[in-house]
């Protein structure tokens, strides 16, 4: 299904004009949530998140009220998948429009490989993350990380992991990273300027009910080829597994099995919550 400013359009009707600002600058902000059959596990959360990226990036008079509702009627004809919102700049800076749509599942390759790379245009840790007001805006201007991931890709390896000037690790190019090492789990801060990722906050709130060891901390890319294993997180990625970082192969911890079936429990504890309500 396709909507337009609420309205249920066409495939062929669900076009953004060139001219657009969202279209030649990028001038616009998004959200991915996944579906559990029919289910938008935290819906509420994401939609937080939207209203403080429109903040960040100066999105006035948005209904989010009505674009929660239309992310759950739609959701509702679905048993898997996604639901992408994106509010772009129009013709003129005074103008948004709001475009929805349903996407199929991602399929995820069995082999995860991640190849580093420095990522000159994220803060990285040189700014806190209160002192600028954009930071981590989720934002549709995806184009460098997106550059990194094609790069990647041309070597041969699944995705990109990103890294300050300091080799600091960030996050991958459309996922956040954690690591184990010694039966902790570990996640970078909010500080470096990496998306405040709605799965990596379900990661905390797992760590909390079910007693799973979760402290934030920075590492370097050379330490992160010393830990036991590394993950990644995404709306469509809970928790998967890296096989292989530039060089370093990992094995698969045994604690990322349990992380996985956690995380199941956590979607069916929210969806049992929400229909007693």
């Amino acid at each position: 299904m396709y909507l337009i400013n609420g309205k249920e359009v066409t495939k062929e009707e669900f076009q953004i004009p060139v001219e657009d600002l969202v279209i030649w600058r990028g001038d616009g902000i998004f959200e991915a949530i996944a579906i559990h059959q029919g289910f938008l596990f935290a819906l509420e959360e994401h939609i937080e998140r939207f209203k403080k990226s429109a903040q960040k990036m100066h999105f006035d008079n948005i209904d989010f009220d009505k674009i929660e509702k239309d992310l759950v009627r739609v959701a509702s004809n679905y048993d898997s998948g996604y639901m992408r919102v994106i509010i772009g700049r129009g013709a003129s800076k005074e103008e948004s429009k709001v475009y929805m749509f349903y996407q199929d599942l991602i399929p995820v390759p069995d082999y995860y490989s991640l190849q580093s790379h420095k990522a000159h245009w994220m803060s990285g840790g040189d700014f806190q993350i209160d002192e600028v007001s954009n930071i981590a805006a989720k934002s549709t201007s995806y184009a460098m990380n997106m550059s990194h991931t094609r790069l990647a890709e041309k070597e041969g390896f699944t995705d990109s992991l990103l890294l300050n000037k300091d080799n600091i690790v960030l996050e991958g190019p459309s996922f956040s990273v954690a690591w184990i090492k010694a039966g902790k789990v570990f996640i970078p801060d909010l500080d470096l300027g990496i998306l405040d990722s709605v799965t990596r906050r379900s990661l905390i709130e797992i760590g909390d009910n079910y007693d799973i060891d979760v402290s934030i901390e920075r590492i370097s890319i050379e330490d992160l080829y010393e830990v036991d294993s590394v993950f990644v997180l995404s709306t469509a990625k809970h928790a998967r597994f890296v096989n292989k970082i530039d060089n370093k192969e990992y094995s698969e911890d045994k604690l990322l099995p349990v992380i996985r079936n956690y995380f199941k429990e956590q979607v069916e504890r929210e969806k049992s919550r929400k229909l007693s309500n």
